[in-house]
Formats: C-alpha cells, structure tokens, sequence
C-alpha cells in the first residue's frame, strides 16, 4: 500500500463561494482552525477565511507550553482544571510530534498559601483531578506525579535555583511543543482533509444580515483586490483582538477590554526545566527552554490597548526586563539578549485592586439578542483548550442547524509533515498556502522561529520558496526586505 501523501492546503477564493456554508469561520488563529476542524470533521461544510498568515497573530506568540491546570486548583476551580487535563493528554494522543514532557520547577517560599504544605496538598487534589492524564497517552509523553523537592535536592538538581533563598521547590511535569507553529497548521490542514474551503489573506469587510439573521459575510482578497460574498447558515467571529469589528456597524459590541501580552525569546541557553519566578510587583513568570533558548514570559501592559496596537515600546521591554532580573537572579538580562519579542493582544480582565490580568478563559457572546441572529463571537488566551472550546462552540452551531453530529476532534490525529530543511520549504511553497517569505519562514518552518536569520539565509530561503512560487529576483529581494523590516518591528 503506497503511503499517504501529505495534506494540502489551496488557496481557491471561488470555491469559497461557489456554494452555500453551513458554518463560515471569520479568523483563522487557534480558535478559529480548531473550530474549523471540528466542524469538518462532522460533516459540516464549513469556509474558512483569515486576514493574514493561520495563525500569525496571538497564537504565535504563546508561551509554547501546554499545561494541565494545576494553578487552577488554587482556587479549587475543578472543572478547568479537569479540562486543561482532558486536552493536554488529548494533544499528547493526535500529535504526540508535537509536544514533548518537560519538568516544571517552582522556588517556594515560606506561605501559608504557597508554600510547601499548600504545594503538598495541592498535588495530592492534582492525584485525583489529574488521575487519568496518562490514558491512552503514548509511554514516551507519560507524565509523572508532582511532588515537593527540598531545598537541597532542588538546588543541587537544577543550578538556576541556588541563588533564591528559597526552602523548597514544586516540580510537576506539562507539555512543551516541539514546532509551535506546525502544531497551529495541523489543524489547518486536518480542516482541509475533512473537507473545509480555507484561505488566507482574505478579509472580512461586512457581515451580511437579513431579517435579524447573519446570513454571510462579504470579504475582499488582500492580494487582489477582488470581492467576495460567502452565505453560510451559521457565523463565527473569531477575529481575535478585532473581535467587535464587524459589530459595531450593527451597533454591537462584546466591550471585552484589551491589553498587551509579551513574551521575550533570547539568545540565552534554556535550562533542563521550566522554571517558575515572581517579581517584585507579584507578578509570577516562567523562564521556558524551547528549542535550545531560553524564553521569558508572560509580562502584560499596565493599560489597556486597541485592537493593532502590536508595537511594544522600548519602556515596556526594558519593565519586562528589570520584572525578570529581580525573579531570576543571576540571569542579568538586558536588551542584547534578546532576540525575538512575542507580542500579541488579547482580552483581559481587572483584578479586585483594578490593577489588569490575562483573561484566562474563553469568552464567548451569542448575537441573537443584537439583531444578529446566527452569529457567536469568540475571544481567548489559552491555547492549551482551545480544541474543547471548539467543541462546544461546534456543539452550538449543530444545535441551530437541527444537525445530531457527534464530534471527532478528540480522536482524529493531527496530521504531520516528516520533512525539514529546504524540503519542507519547497513542499510549504507548493502545498501549504503560503503567500509570503515571512509564511514559509516563521510559521512553516522553524527557520525564523528563534529571531532574525541573517541575510544570506533569507535570501536562501527566498530562492528556494521563489522557485516554486514564480518569484522574479525583485520580488525575492522585497520579500527579504519585507520580513527584515517585520522582525525588527517586533
């Protein structure tokens, strides 16, 4: 029996409408391939748009972890816990490519809260919570227990802890991805395999609505210009930070507030474990190795901020910084370390003191009452379930179609591409939607993950992808220009 060829991915934006939807999908990040899959995978017709590159906005710029909930139980909230659980051994079980076991360490301090008894008694609810996290799962991802370190044990095991006056130290075990970013594509591609129309570069402008119905939306293809309707029985807005965009012409607005999330990719090496910190100002940080480097995060703006405001400014970096140096003593971090700024903007909530936080679970807005039947809105930070928030969205979506589908997305495994090098760029080129030098780069390879490469492996890359794509020597020199000027934007 011949072996299976690769999934594909076409970009065809007349087949996009060449027929009604029964679920159109606005936003192709996390949340809006997952729901995309899941949707195909039950047998919807589903169409799939997404202004920029899949996954080029927030979901490329997490913190690369998949984890089980454990600071969930703090505060005794089971039922989260319980489903980072589900979908962390999920993810083990359709991509274990992807995602590999890796320690987590946490200094601990004398607290009656948070120290070593409370460490304690939380990993013993995490026994039960947790008492499944190995079904079904492949012996290589198994994970082990958690359990409270000395202080000697702890700082003899892991060197980055010698310098905190700590008295002993959490170690538990998650997931790190292996390819963050071909991990976000797999559902891509596992949405096309089941029969989804996708494409990127192409823009929602307007919803169409009629009779109180969203019955469709209208887009215009960045690349051409051209305009596009697609009718669909069904509307997901998953547009990320431009989630109220395409409301307030409607007079609708989900007023979820935004701010600034910031990850730090270095040049520096990444320790054998993830290791936990906490600043001055109470904020807890991990320092993550990934991919041979150490990454630091996550900082968030002390503001709020609009729907583009992607820049991070040198005063946040530098914040970001002096918050790492005082968790992480003895790192003496400064500004030549850094490599690579991850940044995205995502929805938060105001803590009691109205200071600012992460929004740390899913938001979802039916539009019924705003005139806008037929619409769900969806807004997010944790990649880690993204897949269950998709369920029950896709569980929505059946319910108002009067479809008894059963959903396949936890079973289904997420497709990979064995190839690497300039193999895996000719094949991204020719099979992979992509569009521009910064699509086959950062978010099809692991070239440009890390940081900047140098000019002579870009333009390389630009030869290799241009080959395939009919790129003239012009076009393959803008395209390095162009994703120059990206990187140091971010």
């Amino acid at each position: 029996m011949p072996p299976a060829l690769p999934p594909t991915l076409v970009r065809d934006l007349d087949a996009l409408s060449a027929q009604p939807a029964d679920l159109l999908v606005i936003g192709g990040g996390i949340y809006g391939l997952t729901i995309a899959a899941d949707a195909a995978q039950r047998g919807l017709a589903v169409v799939l748009v997404e202004r920029g590159d899949f996954g080029s906005g927030t979901s490329f710029n997490h913190l690369r972890t998949i984890h089980g909930g454990l600071r969930y139980l703090q505060t005794l909230d089971i039922p989260r816990a319980r489903e980072s659980v589900r979908e962390r051994r999920t993810l083990a079980r359709i991509a274990p490519w992807a995602v590999r076991p890796l320690p987590f360490v946490l200094p601990l301090y004398r607290s009656i809260t948070k120290g070593p008894l409370a460490m304690r008694a939380g990993f013993l609810l995490d026994r039960l919570v947790a008492h499944d996290r190995n079904e079904g799962v492949p012996p290589s991802h198994r994970l082990p227990a958690g359990r409270v370190l000395s202080r000697a044990a702890a700082q003899q095991r892991y060197s980055e802890l010698r310098l905190l006056p700590l008295i002993a130290a959490a170690l538990w075990y998650d997931y790190v991805t292996v390819d963050a970013d071909r991990l976000t594509l797999s559902w891509a591609l596992s949405a096309a395999t089941a029969g989804a129309r996708l494409a990127n570069y192409v823009e929602a402008t307007a919803l169409r609505v009629s009779n109180r119905r969203v019955t469709g939306a209208e887009f215009v293809d960045r690349l051409t210009g051209r305009e596009h309707v697609v009718s669909a029985g069904a509307v997901i807005n998953a547009t990320g930070s431009r989630v109220d965009q395409l409301l307030a012409p409607h007079g609708a607005s989900t007023r979820v507030p935004m701010l600034q999330a910031v990850n730090l990719v270095t040049t520096r090496p990444g320790p054998a474990a993830a290791i936990g910190g906490r600043s001055a100002s109470g904020r807890n940080l991990f320092l993550v190795p990934w991919r041979g480097r150490a990454l630091f995060g996550t900082w968030e703006s002390p503001t709020l901020c609009g729907p583009d405001d992607l820049h991070v400014p040198d005063t946040h970096v530098d914040a970001f910084l002096a918050e790492l140096n005082e968790a992480f003593p003895g790192w003496d971090l400064s500004r030549a370390d850094v490599a690579l700024v991850h940044r995205g903007v995502v929805p938060a909530k105001k803590r009691q003191d109205g200071s600012l936080a992460l929004e740390g679970g899913e938001l979802v807005f039916e539009h019924t009452p705003d005139g806008l039947d037929g619409l769900i809105s969806v807004a997010g930070t944790k990649y880690t379930t993204a897949r269950a928030v998709a369920e029950r969205i896709v569980d929505r979506v059946c319910a108002r179609l009067g479809r008894q589908l059963r959903c396949a997305s936890m079973l289904t495994p997420l497709p990979q591409v064995a190839l690497d090098g300039d193999a895996l760029l000719r094949h991204a080129a020719r099979h992979e939607m992509v569009q521009t030098l910064g699509d086959a780069v950062k978010r099809r390879t692991p070239l440009g993950v890390l940081g900047r490469p140098d000019k002579a492996q870009l333009a390389h890359a630009a030869a290799v992808v241009g080959a395939e794509l009919g790129w003239p020597v012009a076009r393959q020199a803008a395209e390095v220009d162009a994703l120059e000027r990206d990187y140091l934007s971010a």
